[in-house]
């Protein structure tokens, strides 16, 4: 017994357990600031409606700049061991996605009708710099040093939180988070590598890296998309911003518990990779098991905290949200818990099978979403999600007891989710 205690103190598990903390913690204070201060004044100055709309252009934000930034930081990590680590291949990439990124959303801001120069110039900014901040997080991963990587996120949360003058003085919001994103960027340029010159020199190892990210975009584009477009979805079939509005708010305490996926999955898959054994049966339970346990008590604390909160940071939209409490919470958990359970099984099964599962729950879920909100809108848009995102836990649930019980593969990437 003493020796287990010993080893449990040793500082290698001292360690993990730090990086654990700083990674949850760092996701932690993001997410308190953007859900708890940021978005509760943008609704009180921007209106119900308003605020609507900017949510959607904010998930195009995170499905765009989020998955090119994410794909190009998994790449640059991976391909530390090959020797690809010439910053101007990856910048000359990222360069080429800012662009195409932003020329969709420029699109869709005109769609909304909302285009006018100065918003166009903000998007653009938003755009880059969300992208930069996405892809900057490898220079902590790298070095393994997420006691920085906290600090990267408390500066963006500071950043933010400053914001809020330059909106209250200004009157646009998108200057709220350039400013948090700029703060992020600047501290890796000073106190990283992946910034320092040259900055869009071309090598020998440009197309080998264009190469690696393949199935990494494809699964984080897929997994985004499904994440985030639920607003986007909702304003294109309602084209009501208030219901967008209610959702969100509905959504605000289950959004939180599910946007810990990807630090939660950072950790699995940093200690998963180095694990030799396999997938057996006994051990995919208790997995499933611990996830269940921690989703049910998820469940229960965002119920009983949900209400609470909504009074206190939306108390003109309590009535609307109350009603589609349960079931738009409910949707998150399930999300949370089978993304958890996909990156264990990332680990067994492989990129490629998993990017074959996520194209299949995106039909599923884009299907499952578009016809209920068609028949029921904002009442059968909340439903919809519940049912689609229960299916993807049965799924996987179901897929980790398949196939072979010794799988073992390679080291592999951990699934994005987004955070805004």
């Amino acid at each position: 017994m003493s020796s287990k205690i010993k080893a449990l103190l040793s500082a290698e598990n001292k360690s993990k357990v730090l990086n654990l903390i700083y990674s949850i913690g760092a996701a932690a204070i993001f997410n308190m600031v953007i859900q708890l201060l940021v978005y509760p004044y943008f609704e009180r100055r921007l209106g119900s409606d308003r605020y609507g709309v900017a949510l959607s252009v904010l998930s195009l934000i995170a499905i765009t700049a989020g998955t090119c930034g994410y794909a190009v930081n998994c790449s640059r990590l991976l391909g530390v061991e090959k020797g690809r680590t010439d910053n101007g291949d990856y910048n000359l990439i990222l360069l080429f996605m800012g662009i195409l990124g932003s020329i969709i959303g420029i699109s869709y801001l005109f769609y909304l009708q909302i285009a006018t120069p100065l918003s166009i110039l903000l998007y653009v900014a938003l755009m880059f710099t969300t992208m930069l901040r996405y892809y900057a997080e490898v220079e902590f991963r790298i070095s393994t040093n997420f006691f920085r990587y906290m600090v990267y996120y408390v500066l963006i949360s500071v950043g933010y939180a400053a914001g809020l003058l330059l909106f209250r003085v200004s009157g646009q919001w998108m200057l709220t988070l350039i400013l948090g994103e700029t703060l992020a960027f600047l501290y890796v340029c000073f106190c990283g590598t992946i910034f320092r010159p040259p900055f869009f020199k071309r090598t020998k190892h440009l197309v080998p890296i264009l190469s690696s990210i393949g199935f990494v975009f494809l699964s984080a584009f897929i997994d985004n998309i499904t994440l985030h477009a639920d607003r986007i979805l909702l304003l294109a079939i309602t084209g009501d911003g208030t219901a967008v509005t209610t959702y969100y708010i509905a959504s605000l305490v289950g959004k939180i518990i599910s946007m810990l996926t990807l630090p939660i999955n950072a950790i699995i898959i940093s200690y998963l990779v180095r694990y030799r054994g396999g997938l057996t049966a006994k051990i995919w339970t208790v997995i499933v098991g611990a996830a269940g346990i921690f989703g049910v008590i998820g469940f229960g604390g965002c119920m009983l905290v949900s209400p609470i909160l909504i009074r206190i940071l939306y108390p003109d939209n309590v009535g609307e949200a109350m009603q589609y409490l349960m079931p738009a919470i409910l949707g998150q958990i399930f999300y949370f818990v089978s993304g958890v359970l996909m990156m264990v099984l990332l680990r067994f099964k492989g990129e490629k099978k998993q990017f074959f599962f996520n194209g299949a729950y995106a039909v599923e879920f884009f299907a499952c979403v578009a016809v209920g909100t068609v028949l029921g809108g904002l009442s059968g848009f909340v439903w919809s999600i519940l049912i689609a995102n229960a299916l993807r836990f049965v799924a996987a649930v179901a897929w980790g007891f398949l196939g072979k019980k010794k799988d073992e593969i390679p080291m592999v990437t951990e699934e994005s989710s987004g955070n805004e």
